[in-house]
C-alpha cells in the first residue's frame, strides 16, 4: 500500500472544446513492444526527464512523454489518445477519467506544487506590490481554464486585492510551459510558474523569483493514473506507477521543489 493519499471521487463536468492532436506514434493497432507513453502536466517538465531516465536504465522499458496542459491531457484521453499513464496537476481530471472507467484502479496523488512568481530581467525584483507598477506591461499565467496553476495565480491575484489592477496585463499561456517562453522572451516581463521551473538546471539562474504563500492558493496535488485503452501496456504502466512513489522516485520530486510524503 502506498504511503499516498486516495482521492475521493464527486460529480465533475467536463466543458472543455475537444480539440484533439493527432500523434504521429506509429500505433495502428499494434504498440512497440516494452514503450509506455506517458502524458505529463507541463509543470513537471524537468522534474520527469532524470524520472524517466532513472527508470529505463532500471526497467528497460522506453518511455515517450507527451507534455500539455493537464485540460488539454484529459480532453485527448476522453477522445482515445493511446497514453497509458497520466500525470496530472489537477486532481479533478484523473476523477472524472476514473468515474468513466478509463483508469485501472484509483488515481493517486504523489505529489504537491508550488507556485512562484519570476521574472528573466535580473533588474526587476518580483513581488506582488511590482506587479502593479507601470514598468510590468504583462503579467503572463497558464490558461486558468485548463491549467491547475493558472487557476491557482489567478487565486493568488484575488487573494492580494490585485486583480483588477492587473486584469489588463495579463497574458495567457496554454500551459506552464508556454507561459514559462512568454517570460523568458521577455514579452511578459513577469509571470507565475511552477518551483520546479525554476529549479531545474537549465533556468535556475535565470532571473529572479519568489515562492508564493501556499495560504493564497489551493493545494496543487499532482496525480497519476494509469489508463485503461485496448492496447495499454499494463506490465510497463504499472512497474512505472510503483517506481514514482519509490524513495529514488520521490527523492527526485523533491529535489525540484515538489512536496511528498515522507
Amino acid at each position: 500500500m502506498h504511503n499516498c493519499i486516495k482521492i475521493s471521487f464527486r460529480p465533475f463536468k467536463a466543458g472543455l472544446l475537444t480539440v484533439i492532436l493527432v500523434f504521429m506514434l506509429g500505433c495502428k493497432g499494434t504498440k512497440e513492444r516494452g514503450t509506455i507513453r506517458i502524458a505529463v502536466a507541463s509543470n513537471l517538465h524537468y522534474a520527469i526527464e532524470p524520472i524517466v531516465e532513472n527508470f529505463e536504465t532500471k526497467h528497460g522499458i522506453s518511455c515517450e512523454v507527451i507534455l500539455g496542459s493537464s485540460g488539454k491531457l484529459y480532453a485527448q484521453i476522453m477522445e482515445g489518445a493511446p497514453y497509458d499513464l497520466f500525470l496530472s496537476a489537477d486532481m479533478k481530471y484523473p476523477e472524472s477519467l476514473s468515474r468513466d472507467g478509463k483508469t485501472l484502479g484509483l488515481p493517486e496523488v504523489f505529489a504537491f506544487g508550488s507556485l512562484v512568481l519570476w521574472t528573466a530581467n535580473s533588474e526587476i525584483k518580483p513581488s506582488i506590490e511590482m506587479m502593479q507598477n507601470e514598468r510590468i506591461q504583462h503579467l503572463a499565467l497558464p490558461n486558468p481554464k485548463i491549467a491547475p496553476y493558472g487557476a491557482a495565480a489567478l487565486q493568488v491575484l484575488k487573494h492580494y486585492g490585485v486583480y483588477d489592477k492587473v486584469s489588463s496585463k495579463l497574458v495567457y499561456g496554454e500551459s506552464v510551459s508556454q507561459a514559462n517562453q512568454f517570460i523568458l522572451s521577455g514579452a511578459a516581463e513577469m509571470g507565475f510558474t511552477s518551483l520546479a521551473i525554476v529549479k531545474s538546471r537549465e533556468l535556475s539562474k535565470v532571473g529572479q523569483w519568489i515562492l508564493i504563500d501556499d495560504d493564497a492558493y489551493d493545494k496543487l496535488p499532482h496525480v497519476i493514473a494509469l489508463i485503461n485503452h485496448q492496447n495499454s501496456s499494463k506490465e510497463g504502466s504499472r512497474a512505472f506507477f510503483e517506481y514514482l512513489f519509490s524513495e529514488e522516485g520521490q527523492a527526485i520530486l523533491k529535489n525540484f521543489g515538489y512536496s511528498v510524503r515522507e
